[in-house]
């Protein structure tokens, strides 16, 4: 089961890395046909998308990917406890 967890909070991490990577590269313009900037999109947007449909843009600022990286920190750490009980 250890084993488990340890894929578990790595695939998170993973994801938390790629939602930083989708914020950083919504500053440029950059196609959005690029297929390495689909493949992101496909990866990142389950996790945003609720998350836009229950939080509106405050003041032109989106707060999803802030909001997604939060709660999966926290899942991160329910991850680490059971690795470290």
């Amino acid at each position: 089961m250890p084993l488990l967890f340890t894929i578990a909070y790595h695939a998170v991490d993973v994801l938390i890395y790629l939602l930083l990577a989708a914020a950083i590269i919504s500053w440029f313009p950059i196609d959005p046909r690029n297929r390495w900037v689909r493949l992101l999109h496909t990866v990142t947007e389950p996790i945003l998308h609720p998350i836009r449909a229950l939080v509106p843009p405050i003041g032109g600022f989106s707060l999803d990917i802030l909001i997604a990286v939060l709660l999966l920190g926290l899942v991160q750490r329910v991850f680490l406890r059971a690795l470290t009980s």
